[in-house]
Order: structure tokens, then C-alpha cells, then sequence
């Protein structure tokens, strides 16, 4: 579906796609924490597990982006939904 010249459904899909690929440096990153942690370097665990918040804070905002593009669907079809 089309809505002001942008395939939605295709765009949902890229967000999907970056939404796992940064899925995949939040796990390495957690790994990658721990692993300096138990090696004994504190300050790079400490920053390893501030990038993984990073991270976590850029899934979120990809599944607000999201949601706003299934809402932008729904204003411009007139049907109005609403979230529970």
C-alpha cells in the first residue's frame, strides 16, 4: 500500500531490518560487557553497558517510527484507532 508516494508496507519492513540489526549490537554489546567485567576492566564494561543503553533508546525510537507510520496510514484511510 501507497500512502504519499511511500510503499508502507516496504518502509515498515526497512524499519524491521534496522530494528534487528541494532537488535544484534545490543546483544553483542551486552556480551562484550560482561566479558570485560569478569576480565577485570571496569571502565570499558562501565562503557559497554552505557552503549547498550544507547541502544536500547534506538530500538525504542525505531518502534515509535513505526507506529507512526501505521498511524499515518490510518489518518490518511479516515479511519481512526485508537490504542488501549
Amino acid at each position: 500500500m501507497c500512502t504519499n508516494g511511500v510503499n508502507t508496507s516496504q518502509f515498515e519492513s526497512m524499519i524491521d531490518m534496522a530494528d534487528d540489526y541494532v537488535a544484534v549490537g545490543y546483544r553483542w554489546t551486552h556480551k562484550m560487557a560482561h566479558m570485560a567485567e569478569d576480565g577485570g576492566f571496569a571502565s570499558a564494561s562501565e562503557k559497554l553497558h552505557a552503549a547498550q543503553a544507547l541502544l536500547a533508546d534506538a530500538r525504542a525510537l525505531l518502534d515509535e517510527a513505526k507506529l507512526c507510520v501505521e498511524e499515518g496510514v490510518t489518518v490518511s484511510n479516515g479511519i481512526t484507532a485508537k490504542r488501549v
